[in-house]
C-alpha cells in the first residue's frame, strides 16, 4: 500500500515527459498511468521507431471517484510528436472524459500513419489552443475525424478561439482542414501557412448538419500572414472572405482565389 501511495505521489507531481529513442515503445502512456498525471502539462515523444499510440484512455468508469475528479490530461499545455512511424492514433479509446482544456501548443511532424489529429469531442474544447503545426503527415485525412464513434450527440461546433498560428506542410491525403462551422470562432487566427497539401479541395468545407455562417462570409478580422498552395481558396461556393488586417498573401499554383483587397500581395506560381 505504500509502494502505491509512493507511486501515485509522483505520478501527481510529474509534470513534464519527453522520450527520445525509444525503440522498443509501443503505448507511453497506458489507461491506469494517465489517470495520475493530475499535473502533467508537457509530453514531447520524438524518434521512437515502435511507438503506435500516445495516450491510451480507457473507459470513462474506470479508476476510483477520487481518480476521475478531473477529466484526464486537463492540465496538458504542450504536445510535440515528431519522427514516429508507427503512429496510428494520438487517442485511443473514448475521449468523451478527456478535456484538451489548457492545450495552448501541437506540433505534429513525421507522422507517417496518422490518419486523423482529433475526434468531434476534443475538438469542441480548446480554449486555449495558440498554436497548430504540422508537418508531412502522409496519411492524414482529417484535422478533426468526421464521426466520434461514441454514440454521442453533439450540439455546438468544434472552437479554436484563441487560435494565432496554422501551419500544414507535405499532407499529401487531406482534402480539407475545418468544417465551416468552424470558422466563427477563428477570431485570433494571425497567420495561416499551408503548402504542398496536394489533395486539399478546400479549407473550409460545408459537412452535414453544419451551420454556416448567416451571411456567407468567413471573416477573419486579425489574420495578417496567408501562405497558400494547390487548393481551391478558402471555402463551399457562394462563400467570401473577409480579411481586413491582411499584410502579406503568398500563393502556390492555386485555382478558384476570390480575394480582391490586400495591402501587399505576393503571387509565386510554380515553374
Amino acid at each position: 500500500m505504500a509502494a502505491h501511495g509512493q507511486q501515485n505521489g509522483f505520478l501527481q507531481r510529474l509534470e513534464s515527459v519527453h522520450l527520445y529513442d525509444c525503440g522498443d515503445v509501443r503505448a507511453p502512456f497506458p489507461a491506469k498511468l494517465l489517470q495520475g498525471l493530475k499535473n502533467l502539462r508537457s509530453v514531447e515523444i520524438e524518434d521512437c521507431k515502435s511507438l503506435e499510440e500516445v495516450f491510451e484512455l480507457g473507459e470513462a468508469d474506470e479508476g476510483s471517484s477520487e481518480e476521475k475528479e478531473l477529466p484526464l490530461l486537463s492540465s496538458l499545455t504542450l504536445l510535440e510528436l515528431r519522427e514516429l512511424p508507427e503512429l496510428k492514433c494520438i487517442w485511443k479509446g473514448p475521449t468523451g472524459h478527456v478535456s484538451l482544456q489548457s492545450l495552448a501548443r501541437l506540433e505534429l511532424g513525421y507522422l507517417d500513419k496518422l490518419t486523423f489529429i482529433f475526434t468531434p469531442s476534443l475538438a469542441q474544447n480548446l480554449p486555449k489552443l495558440e498554436t497548430l503545426e504540422i508537418r508531412t503527415c502522409g496519411e492524414l485525412k482529417h484535422i478533426i475525424r468526421e464521426e466520434d464513434g461514441e454514440r454521442e450527440i453533439f450540439l455546438e461546433s468544434p472552437r479554436f478561439p484563441k487560435l494565432e498560428t496554422l501551419y500544414i506542410s507535405h499532407c499529401g491525403k487531406l482534402e480539407y482542414v475545418f468544417p465551416v462551422s468552424v470558422s466563427p470562432s477563428l477570431l485570433n487566427l494571425e497567420e495561416m501557412r499551408i503548402f504542398k497539401a496536394y489533395n486539399l479541395k478546400q479549407i473550409f468545407y460545408s459537412g452535414e448538419g453544419d451551420a454556416l455562417t448567416t451571411d456567407g462570409i468567413i471573416k477573419f478580422p486579425r489574420l495578417r500572414k496567408l501562405s497558400l498552395s494547390n487548393c481551391s481558396f478558402f471555402g463551399p461556393k457562394n462563400f467570401a472572405a473577409q480579411l481586413p488586417s491582411l499584410k502579406s498573401l503568398t500563393i502556390y499554383g492555386h485555382e478558384g482565389l476570390g480575394v480582391n483587397k490586400f495591402e501587399n500581395i505576393k503571387i509565386e506560381v510554380p515553374a
